[in-house]
């Protein structure tokens, strides 16, 4: 069955604005309805990633990162994903070099203003500790 990515769009703001008004459960059912959806994935588990970072459950949100990982191991938004889970944990070594591994996979990535973001948040959490 082929979902109109139009549908897919509204279902993945919906979520978004679940997890922003900090209703997780509703916004990971949203998440875990359209990976169910999908073929490929990646979206809707990087979207329930960020709903576990919200919720403080780091170890499930790196599991998830690290299973869209290797799922498609070119994604550059897992790993800057996966950067934020280590930036929120405070391994900030861990991070530069999961965000270096971010770059060099996309170099012209739309991602790359984030990738830099985090790159320079990871820097000012690293000068703090």
């Amino acid at each position: 069955m082929q979902i109109p990515a139009k549908e897919i769009a509204l279902m993945m703001e919906a979520g978004h604005i679940c997890r922003y008004g900090r209703r997780f459960r509703e916004a990971r059912e949203i998440f875990q309805g359209v990976a169910a959806l999908l073929p490929t994935r990646e979206i809707a588990d990087l979207a329930l990633a960020a709903v576990a970072c919200d919720e403080h459950k780091f170890d499930e949100a790196e599991k998830i990162c690290r299973r869209t990982f290797r799922l498609n191991p070119r994604s550059a938004a897992a790993c800057a994903q996966l950067a934020e889970v280590q930036i929120l944990r405070g391994d900030t070594t861990s991070a530069a070099q999961t965000l270096k591994r971010a770059h060099d996979l996309h170099p012209g990535e739309p991602l790359l203003g984030l990738i830099k973001s985090l790159e320079h948040l990871a820097k000012l959490t690293s000068r703090r500790a």
